[in-house]
């Protein structure tokens, strides 16, 4: 298992993705822009590749708290939607989740502040 202290977690809905191009990063449609989760913390990604009868699967999990604000809202709103999230660390820019496996979001909130956790898994 790997664990990543992130220093920044961009999101886009999957209905905002044109096409994933040869290297697998999202190409968005025009006028879309990647939003911004800004964390009071460091997100935390974690990555695991397990063996089940059909094969290798990779899932992936990232975690984020925030103080709540207008962006809070619109993936509230959507939560039902899925998404693909960029993720910068030390080591550079990566993609956790795809159009065809995307993320999935499980939120809490204390009504200040919220959390969020991401999860996807896709074959190895």
């Amino acid at each position: 298992m790997s664990k990543i202290i992130c220093n920044r977690v961009d999101f886009v809905f999957v209905s905002e993705i044109q096409t994933m191009d040869s290297a697998h990063v999202p190409v968005l449609k025009e006028g879309t822009l990647w939003k911004p989760i800004n964390g009071i913390e460091k997100p935390v990604y974690q990555s695991n590749v397990k063996q089940q009868d059909a094969g290798s699967v990779n899932e992936e999990t990232l975690s984020v708290k925030s103080r709540r604000n207008n962006l809070t809202e619109l993936l509230i709103s959507f939560c039902g939607f899925y998404t693909v999230l960029r993720i910068g660390s030390d080591a550079g820019l990566f993609y956790a989740g795809s159009p065809d496996y995307p993320c999935i979001l499980e939120y809490a909130s204390d009504g200040v502040f919220d959390s969020f956790l991401f999860h996807a898994a896709s074959p190895a």
